[in-house]
């Protein structure tokens, strides 16, 4: 292009800025978003216009009090990152805890205690179940994991997906038990509820599992540390080669021991929470080899951003990230701040748990191994997600897998039925 051409144009291009000043024409500036008036908002328990008040439910005493270690610190630094940033839609969330002591009638008081301190929601992390029903009639939205209510109740999201009603079984677990090479397992739970309901759904679905059988059932060992010695000679004699426990990680810690020191050698055993590696640091090889699996979420020392983003957080608080329920205690916090958000800027109640009940892709950031869906399918709250993640116990580290383990099949253990196919 010539100087006289780029004049030419320069020219021209003087001109309109010109011509357009002149008649006062502009473009249009984009409008700034309204800002949201929450004092027009109707009145609803639990919520001002700054602010709203949130529950948490754990066992901070009693039998469980170790096991659930951490899961109510892990909720106080969610909330705290999502205040950090202002909220959700300009009300910072105010949270109190309540300790329901492992025991039932506790359990009845502080739901009652929560719900008079105008509780909007709350979140639990509790092997206890009395309080659920007061949740569920008293219409509050609860987020979290351990109780059938996940699985029914539609006040209730479960923060890894539904819990299953007791005739469904999942038949993962025991085809990696199988792959390990074992054929006779030891079916043992503690004396709970939830873990009597799960260890009763592994009984049914070892049956449909062909080349391994299920030696010994145990349903009533003790909760937490104990003596486990009558348990593991019962495991020597039957000749089992496997073990699946489900209870709280210190009982099953004191199993791995005793089958030690009975000269007992596992092909297989997994213990449900072993999450810790400082779980190993005193036991020296009773637990080598043995299988964790958390709580349903992603390990600590996956490099995924929420699973650093998590970890680092608690770091920083003094916190350990590795508790086993620590993790849910952080998803329950950000399952409920989802749900304010789907509530929209004038939240209630029944507007929180429509809305979360719409979701299919929650994942905790990344936090959760698959997208948990809220809508109706196999179970009246979603179906189970298809992915889970272990760990291997190895000298004093829990190493996990390089990923995660998907393509989970569940059937319905009275007819042996595929109902849930999982996706790989």
């Amino acid at each position: 292009m010539s100087k006289r051409s780029a004049l030419i144009i320069g020219g021209l291009s003087a001109a309109m800025v010109v011509s357009v000043a002149a008649t006062g024409a502009s473009a249009a500036p984009t409008p700034a978003p309204a800002k949201q008036n929450n004092a027009a908002c109707p009145a609803t328990p639990g919520v001002t216009p700054t602010t709203v008040n949130y529950g948490y439910i754990s066992s901070r005493t009693g039998p469980a009090a170790n096991t659930f270690s951490g899961a109510e610190e892990a909720a106080r630094l969610r909330i705290a990152q999502e205040n950090a940033k202002g909220g959700v839609n300009g009300r910072k969330i105010i949270m109190k805890g309540y300790d329901d002591q492992t025991s039932p009638t506790t359990q009845v008081s502080v739901v009652q205690q929560a719900i008079g301190n105008d509780s909007f929601g709350v979140s639990t992390a509790t092997s206890t179940v009395s309080g659920y029903p007061t949740l569920k009639d008293q219409g509050i939205p609860v987020t979290g994991f351990n109780a059938q209510a996940f699985g029914q109740d539609r006040n209730a999201f479960g923060v890894t997906g539904p819990t299953l009603p007791p005739n469904i079984g999942g038949l993962g677990l025991i085809q990696k038990m199988q792959n390990l090479g074992v054929s006779k397992i030891a079916n043992v739970n503690h004396s709970s509820a939830g873990a009597t309901a799960s260890g009763n759904s592994t009984s049914a679905a070892i049956k449909l599992v062909p080349g391994i059988t299920e030696s010994l059932r145990i349903a009533d060992s003790p909760q937490g540390a104990h003596d486990a010695t009558s348990e593991a000679l019962r495991i020597k004699n039957t000749g089992s080669d496997g073990l699946i426990y489900v209870g709280f990680v210190e009982g099953g810690v004191s199993l791995a021991q005793a089958l030690a020191q009975q000269g007992v050698k596992l092909k297989g055993m997994s213990i449900t929470g072993l999450s810790d590696p400082a779980q190993l640091k005193t036991t020296g090889t009773a637990l080598d080899g043995a299988i964790g699996q958390g709580a349903g979420t992603v390990p600590v020392g996956v490099n995924n951003p929420a699973v650093r983003t998590y970890a680092n957080g608690m770091k920083a608080a003094g916190l350990n990230p590795y508790s086993t329920y620590a993790p849910i205690g952080y998803l329950g916090a950000d399952l409920f701040i989802r749900g304010l958000k789907e509530a929209g800027p004038c939240p209630t109640r029944q507007k929180f748990i429509d809305n979360l009940r719409k979701v299919t892709n929650y994942t905790g950031g990344g936090l959760v191994p698959d997208k948990v869906k809220y809508t109706p399918g196999l179970t009246p709250n979603g179906d189970p997600i298809s992915c889970g993640w272990y760990l291997t116990a190895k000298g004093n580290q829990l190493i996990p897998d390089a990923k995660a383990t998907c393509g989970a099949t569940y059937v319905d253990t009275a007819t042996g039925k595929v109902v849930f196919q999982g996706h790989n």
